[in-house]
Formats: structure tokens, sequence, C-alpha cells
């Protein structure tokens, strides 16, 4: 599938995460260790900005079923903690892959018989249809980035295909066994995304009240209590975690979220809505949002298909959360939403037949889904994941029923049928395949953004230049999306993600060098060479002895960093290099000779809590004075970034 190619990265990378750090891709990890320990609450500071802080401890709001599959692996080893969610991941999407395909075909048995063979005819038309429905959906985007925003999704939607698989096996067949599967995906749903959880629990407890209440024989209605009693004990559990974690049946306090606590805006919005970001006043900014017509970017530049230019705004008196350029359903699985829609007159004009209206609850089941996001304050295209079920479900109908149509139709009429099947699976995939990669690259400052930009250059040559500005200092103003900024002659490379938060990413930095050069009878001292940033003030000194000796040592705001003592030999000469490495948000310090200082921070949060790197400028106390100490310090050209270099090249040669 190619979401496993958008989740190594096209590598055989198993244990990659979202970003270097691998922040947010080892909560999972962090439960399921406190789960081996007997209790929900997590390590202090595991979980930053995420966790949720009640009664002095700490708790993440993600279900536990991702958490409980890596105990087994946890229970023998430590080696892989923070390294499971790609493999987390394949799981899933191989789950999704294989409920989606049995539910295709369980569906053309209750549409079409299952004693009627399958002609070349039908083989095209349902085999594109799977592939629509495995590539073509926001699973592939989510694919890009392995970490706990997108595993959950990648298990809540194959658990649910899963879920409305089993209800319609279990109408057709209601054995023990088949009951015992839909319970089981419906418990490890709803301990994976609760809203999802709760709309198959009751669409298990509708099957069991409809036969329960004498739609059937009397081993019907001894199943339909079965399925009634499963289904609220599962609804039952989900209450349960979310009780014991935070005191209500299905809400978390986001008051008591670390996140409330530093963030203004999200305190106005709590404020503004009673204290909840829920409810029906963000129904229409999400109808809008997910499902308007221009809901999709196209660019003449690689990677050509991006999201709209904005973030979400909302819509009448709705006072959102946090929104982000978000994709709409519409534009990105157009196909999948079209054969969704067609399903629904289908299913209405067939539903006197028996056979048909074990259909019904699954397809309702998915479309209750989607009420969570539909009434969310938040907006991301992850969202359209509770989306997907209910697409992939009614696309599986119309392509069976499609399927049929096509076997009383000419050949062309056939072959042009599954040309737009193709074509329509391919245009979603791609833009999946696409967004997600820039994503990748815009979640992951440094190395990874820097290949983003040298691949954009080497597939549309020459597009950079109009996206490129120069000048002496970072840039000050929002740009537009994918604008490029380089800082003096590439001191610095800049890229705009066309967010609200974390607009410029930092690609490259060119280090800083100085050569210091000392008599050879210096004497002790202690000079500040390099400074970084402003508030708080850091600095580099470098420090001498009369002994012939010299350190380099880095002072914070709190202890400094110490590097070693080193004796100064001809020619005298010693070179303090400060490397940014914006992957990790740090910056390294070191000389030669005299080798590693240690790190500092190279970025800060701004009022908004908004990423800014910070200036590492050189600075020279009074040469005077320090040439009477005998040191002579001299600025130095650090290595010019190389991606930065061409980009720079390429708009030089434009102007």
């Amino acid at each position: 599938m190619v979401q496993v190619g958008a989740l190594l990265n096209w590598s055989t990378d198993l244990d990659r995460t979202a970003n270097p750090l691998g922040y947010a891709s080892n909560f999972f990890d962090f439960q399921a260790r406190a789960l081996m320990d007997g209790h929900l609450w997590v390590a202090p500071g595991s979980l930053g900005i995420e966790a949720f802080q009640v009664d002095g401890r700490e708790y993440m709001y993600f279900g536990p079923f991702p958490a409980l599959l890596r105990i087994p692996v946890l229970w023998t080893t430590s080696e892989f903690d923070g390294r499971l969610t790609v493999v987390s991941m394949l799981l899933a999407y191989a789950i999704f892959a294989t409920m989606t395909t049995r539910l295709l075909w369980l569906v053309r048995d209750v549409v079409r018989g299952s004693g009627e063979p399958v002609t070349g005819r039908e083989g095209a038309v349902l085999g594109t249809v799977l592939a629509l429905c495995l590539a073509g959906t926001s699973l592939t985007y989510n694919a890009s980035l392995p970490w706990v925003y997108h595993e959950v999704y990648a298990w809540a939607v194959a658990l649910a295909l899963g879920c409305a698989y089993w209800m319609v096996r279990v109408q057709i067949d209601p054995r023990r066994w088949t009951i015992g599967w839909l319970i089981a995906f419906d418990l490890a749903l709803v301990l994976t995304r609760t809203p999802g959880g709760f709309a198959v629990c009751l669409g298990t407890v509708a099957i069991g009240v409809w036969w329960a209440s004498g739609r059937g024989t009397r081993p019907l209605r001894r199943v339909g209590a079965v399925l009634v009693a499963g289904g609220l004990a599962c609804l039952g559990a989900g209450v349960a975690v979310n009780m014991a974690k935070f005191g209500h049946p299905f809400l978390f306090p986001l008051e008591d979220q670390v996140w409330t606590q530093l963030n203004e805006h999200r305190r106005e919005a709590l404020a503004a809505n009673g204290g909840t970001i829920t409810g029906p006043q963000f129904f229409t900014t999400g109808l809008l949002t997910y499902f308007r017509l221009d809901g999709i970017r196209f660019v003449d530049y690689f990677p050509w298909v991006t999201f709209p230019a904005e973030p979400a705004r909302a819509v009448g008196s709705a006072f959102i959360d946090q929104s982000y350029r978000t994709g709409s359903v519409t534009a990105f699985m157009p196909l999948l939403l079209i054969m969704a829609l067609a399903s629904v007159p289908w299913l209405m004009r067939t539903s006197a037949k028996p056979r048909t209206l074990v259909l019904w609850v699954p397809v309702l089941s998915m479309v209750l889904v989607t009420g969570a996001i539909m009434n969310y304050g938040y907006y991301a295209y992850r969202y359209t994941g509770d989306i997907v079920p209910a697409l992939v479900v009614g696309s599986v109908v119309t392509g069976v029923l499609l399927a049929r149509v096509l076997q009383r139709v000419r050949a062309s009429v056939v072959t042009a049928s599954v040309t737009l099947l193709a074509l329509g699976t391919a245009y979603s995939t791609g833009a999946h395949l696409l967004v997600g990669f820039q994503a990748a690259a815009f979640t992951s400052p440094g190395p990874a953004l820097a290949r983003y930009l040298a691949t954009q250059e080497d597939i549309s040559p020459g597009a950079q230049a109009r996206l490129t500005t120069v000048g002496q200092g970072p840039p000050s103003e929002r740009g537009a999306p994918d604008a490029i900024h380089v800082q003096g002659s590439c001191d610095a490379l800049y890229v705009e993600t066309g967010e609200d938060a974390d607009r410029w990413l930092l690609a490259e930095r060119r280090s800083v060098v100085v050569t210091a050069r000392l008599d050879p009878d210096f004497t002790a001292s202690s000079s500040i060479i390099v400074t970084i940033g402003t508030e708080p003030r850091r600095w580099i000194r470098l420090q001498t002895n009369d002994d012939g000796q010299a350190r380099v040592v880095l002072q914070h705001e709190e202890d400094p960093w110490y590097g070693p003592w080193f004796d100064v030999l001809p020619p005298y000469e010693i070179r303090i290099g400060v490397r940014d490495l914006p992957e990790w948000g740090y910056a390294e310090v070191g000389s030669n000779p005299g080798g590693y200082v240690g790190f500092t921070r190279s970025f800060s949060w701004s009022e908004d809590w908004v990423r800014q790197p910070i200036p590492i400028e050189v600075t020279v106390d009074d040469t005077a004075d320090l040439a009477e100490r005998g040191i002579h310090v001299e600025p130095e050209a650090g290595v010019t970034p190389p991606t930065c270099r061409r980009i720079l090249g390429d708009y030089s040669a434009h102007e």
C-alpha cells in the first residue's frame, strides 16, 4: 500500500518519528509503561503541553488500546521505547486493508448473492474501488507523520471498518464467534477514539434492540439481548476509563491541560464557549471547512498540490480554538464523496428488500462517527479521518452496485467507467502523498526541510526564484505559503508555512566561526566572543590562564558549561564555532583545539507560543583591551549552507 511508503518516508526506517526529538511519537509508550505499573497516569512532564494535570497527576486524553498492544514488547525490553509508532501504524493499516477488502466482498454477496461468479468486468470495477478506498483517503496523508495524533486515526479507521464488517456479518450469520468479533472491535475502538467507539457501540445496541424487541425468532431475541449487553458493556468500558482519568463520561477538562495554561487564545476560546470547545455552534464552520469546494491549492511548482493558503477561519459567531491549513473531503477525496452520497438513494430504494436491510445500521453508525469533528472547534486535516469510514462504506456499496449495472452495458462504457475510477483513485492518492511529503518536511525543520527544498529545486527548477526574497535580517512579516527567505549571503534560509503558528521555519543557518589569535606571552583573561540571542542572554567566553592554556565557556542563564583546558601551541590560533541544529532546536558549541563544549537552545517562544530562531551574533570586547591581554579576535565566514547556495544562485540568475 502507498501508506507503507509514506509511513517509512520511502526508506526502511522502521523506527522513524515525525520529528527528530521523537515528541508525540512516544506517548503510547509512556501510557504502556504506566499500565504495566498498574495505573493510568504517566510520568510528570513526559507529555509536554498535551498533558492533563488532574489531582497532581498527569494523563493523556488518547485511549489506551494502542498502548496495550505495546506491552508485550515493552515487557521484555526498553530498547524500543519511543520507536514503535511506525510498526503500530503498519499493523493498523494491515487491519484496515483486510477489513475493507472483506467488507467489499461481503457487501457484494449481500447485493448479488454469494453464489454468483465474479466476472472480468466486476473484478475490474471492484478492484479499482478497493484501490480507491485503501489509497485515496486522508490515511495516506496521515502516514507521512508517525506520531500519536495520526497513529490514533490509523487505528480508529481500521477498527471502525472492522466494526462495519462484523455488523453486517452478525446480521447475516449471528453465531457466537461473529458476535464475539463485533464486541471485540467495538471495545478496541471505544478504547482508541471515544466518539467513534460510542457510535459503533450504539449501532451494536440498535441491532440488538431490533432483535430483542421481537423482530425475529426466539433465538434471535436471545442474540439481541447479548448484543445489547455487549454494546452497553463496551460503552461502559469507555466511560469507566474516561471517568477514572477526568471524572466525566466522555469530555476532557481542557482547562486542566498544560497547553491551556500557556496559550491565551485557548483560554479565550474556553471562556467564550462555556468552558468547552465542543458544541453545535461549530457545525457550520466544520461543514464549510471539511466540505468546501476550494479546499485545495494547486501551484506550478513541486509539490504542485498543497492545502489552502490560510488556516480554517470561524464562520458566524463561532469562537474557534486552533486551526491549521485544512484540506477538504470534497477537494481531496471527490470520488469517494460522490460514491458515498450515491449509496444513500440506492439504499433507500431497496430498503424493502430484507437482504439490503443489513447495510443500514453499519452505514448510519459510520455517519454517526463524524459527529465529533463536525461539532468541535479545532480544525486540522487529520480530523477527516473521522469521515473516512463513512466514505469507505458508502463507496463500497456504490461500487458493488456499479459493478452489477456494468454487466449489462457495452464494453466501451465499462472501459470509460473503470478509467474514470482509476483517474479518481490516482488523483486522491497522489494529492495525499504530495501534501504528506510537504507536511513531513514542515514538521521537521533543518536537514529534512533543506532536502525538501533541494527536491523542489530539482523537480521544478527556476520556480523557487519567484518565491524567494533576500534581506539582511530574518523575515519580519508574514509571507505567502511556501515563500523562501534568504538572510544575507546565505547566513540563514527560512520557509513560510502559512500557518498561524510556526510560520517561518529555519532550514539552514551558516555556522558562526571566530578565530582568536593569542600573543605568545598572553596572560589570564576572560573575554566574551559570541553572544547568542538577547533575552535571556547567553555568551561564549574564551578563558586563558598564566600557564599557557585556554578553554571555552558557554555561559547559560543557569550554570556555565566548561570546555576542557588545552595547551595553546604555535601558531597560537583557536577557532570557536557555533553550529545550529534546527531539527533539535539547539546549537552545538565547540573549539579547535579543545573540542566539544556544550549545547544551547537556538530558539525561543513568543508570547503566543510561536517558535522563533534566536539570533547568533559575533560580538567582540574592547579590541584595545583584548590586545593588551594578548588576544586578537576576527570573525570568519562559516561554510555556506548548500541548499541556500543553490536557491540564492537561482534567485540571482533570475534577477
